[in-house]
């Protein structure tokens, strides 16, 4: 082989080296600019695997550290956003729920709950690209906490749902459930459901009227002053009486019904309403007795578990 073709063929090769390192480096080039379109748009980590192809091509290494930060911090963000997404559709559905509360505030106040811990999560609308933006950005997730927005939408979530349960206890119940309710109020002495041929009012199962009525006389009251034998001879003079209605509304009725007497000779004692259930308290007893009462009762009508 000559000189001649020996050099040209030295120098055939460092053409086709040169020519491959303007490939490479135009492969590189592509792949840098493609890299922080993704970085741009929030895709950290396919934005990663580029840089990390690239070596120490550019600022490659720089920003392969931001893209790895920014990854752990969106990461954090949205599984934190993913909790409180996950309380606030669990809360919406008990507030969308068509079943009544015997404290229907407390819808009220689940939405508002609802409505401050969406307005509290952080949403990105514009990802940080330079290394000042990238700190900040860090930094508000690190600080970022919706903590007590998520216990608000627990307690007040939990809180709805049981008062939906308690309301069911108290929507017509049973009489053999008013029965056992009373037989653990403390103070009762005795128990006695009315029937149509012992009701003293005759109004039991008749239309808009109680479809049970459980009388109950109690130690507050002193039995031997109270005319009567049994404790429905006694009627509410001798402790009170839980009357079940079929609806709200007859039960609204008879309560207002009852309040007409109310500060007159013919006042019978207390009576609240309570679902489609009116509970009663005798005038033989001190206000204040009758308040305690009334409580005790209310309570083990709408105990939940």
């Amino acid at each position: 082989m000559t000189l001649r073709n020996t050099l040209g063929r030295r120098r055939a090769i460092c053409l086709l080296f040169l020519i491959l390192m303007i490939l490479l480096a135009g492969c590189d080039s592509q792949n840098y600019r493609r890299a922080v379109g993704l970085q741009n748009e929030g895709q950290y980590a396919d934005a990663a695997k580029l840089y990390e192809s690239l070596g120490n091509y550019e600022d490659a290494p720089e920003r392969l550290r931001q893209c790895r930060t920014m990854r752990e911090a969106v990461d954090t963000l949205n599984k934190r956003n993913a909790e409180l997404d996950a309380l606030t559709d669990a809360a919406r559905k008990v507030i969308r729920s068509e079943e009544k509360a015997l404290d229907e505030t407390l819808r009220e106040k689940l939405e508002t709950t609802v409505t401050e811990a969406s307005a509290a999560k952080f949403i990105v609308s514009e990802y940080p690209k330079t290394e000042a933006e990238v700190r900040a950005f860090v930094s508000i997730i690190s600080d970022s906490d919706y903590s007590a927005e998520m216990t608000a939408l627990r307690e007040n979530t939990s809180a709805l749902e049981t008062s939906i349960k308690q309301y069911a206890l108290v929507n017509a119940p049973s009489e053999a459930y008013v029965v056992k309710c009373l037989k653990k109020v403390k103070g009762v002495l005795g128990i006695s459901a009315v029937t149509e041929d012992n009701d003293p009012n005759g109004k039991l199962n008749k239309a808009h009227c109680y479809i049970a009525a459980v009388y109950f006389s109690h130690k507050y009251v002193k039995q031997e002053n109270v005319y009567g034998k049994t404790v429905i001879d006694k009627g509410t003079d001798g402790g009170g009486c839980v009357e079940v209605y079929s609806t709200e509304e007859d039960a609204i009725k008879r309560d207002e019904y009852l309040a007409a007497f109310d500060g007159t000779i013919l006042v019978s004692g207390s009576h609240r309403v309570v679902g489609t259930v009116v509970v009663r308290t005798s005038n033989e007893m001190k206000a204040s007795q009758q308040k305690k009462l009334e409580k005790a009762i209310i309570a083990e009508l709408t105990r939940v578990g």
